[in-house]
């Protein structure tokens, strides 16, 4: 799906997702707006199919009340709890929707006993003339890959990434942790949550990967880098990845988006409806 950014400059994206070789179920969900505006990854967590019940609902909700308010700036900023000016507006609006899909989710867990304690982690990434706005809630997490380089751009909400924080544990330990293991924040479960969020300017050659901890949980980032790197991204980057994290043993649903920034020198997605 391509979005125009910034005249010369576009985006595609590309998703999928995989249930793994141990589940019986796929607790994960994907969401790409068909312009290419808004892009989400989530992870739902709870018995009886209630994760996939709370990604769902996450996912819809965030993507609804996005979408509701996009391009209205001019709109009162009553619709937010609270505006970071440091920020564009997509991006506090980004935020406010995972804020709205946290109370929407915990509501539907205590109306529901067989849903009670249901969760998700999110990845959204929400692009707009060119500035890629990005928030995360829990570990799954968006990547950058720009002039040869790899960084993660998302913050993992886990006890572990905590203790790193404070001083108490190195990244080295925590890489053995079982703390890595144990969410410090996801949607659904109390009534507050800590969302990261993050902003830069994207420029043709960047992109982006969003993924859940199916396929963090067993490969490295450099082998992540490895496979993006290996020719131009693209729908078979993804397949690739699946087939990578599967083959060693997917222990859990992997599910994807890839998003890259291209130059159109020739003008052609000017005509494109």
């Amino acid at each position: 799906m391509g979005a125009e950014a910034g005249g010369l400059v576009y985006s595609e994206t590309w998703a999928t997702t995989d249930v793994g070789r141990q589940r019986e179920t796929n607790q994960d969900c994907h969401y790409v707006d068909p312009d290419g505006e808004l892009i989400l990854v989530l992870d739902g967590m709870g018995g009886h199919r209630a994760g996939e019940v709370a990604a769902d609902l996450a996912m819809e909700t965030i993507s609804t009340f996005y979408k509701a308010h996009s391009g209205k700036e001019e709109e009162p900023l009553e619709i937010f709890e609270n505006y970071d000016d440091d920020y564009t507006y997509q991006a506090n609006l980004l935020r406010q929707a995972v804020y709205h899909a946290n109370r929407v989710v915990l509501q539907a867990s205590l109306e529901n006993e067989e849903l009670m304690g249901m969760g998700c982690t999110v990845a959204a990434m929400a692009i707009k003339d060119q500035v890629v706005s990005m928030i995360n809630v829990g570990d799954s997490r968006l990547y950058l890959f720009r002039n040869g380089s790899m960084e993660q751009i998302s913050r993992d909400h886990t006890l572990a990434e905590d203790q790193i924080e404070r001083g108490i544990m190195s990244r080295e330990e925590a890489q053995e942790s079982q703390l890595r293991h144990i969410l410090s924040s996801v949607i659904g479960v109390d009534n507050k949550i800590r969302v990261h969020m993050d902003e830069l300017t994207a420029v043709p050659g960047d992109t982006f990967l969003m993924c859940t901890d199916g396929l963090t949980c067993v490969m490295k980032d450099y082998e992540i880098f490895d496979h993006i790197s290996k020719e131009p991204p693209g729908p078979e980057t993804l397949k690739r990845l699946v087939e990578e994290a599967n083959a060693r043993g997917g222990p859990d649903n992997i599910t994807m988006a890839l998003t890259v920034f291209l130059q159109d020198s020739a003008g052609q997605k000017e005509t494109e409806s």
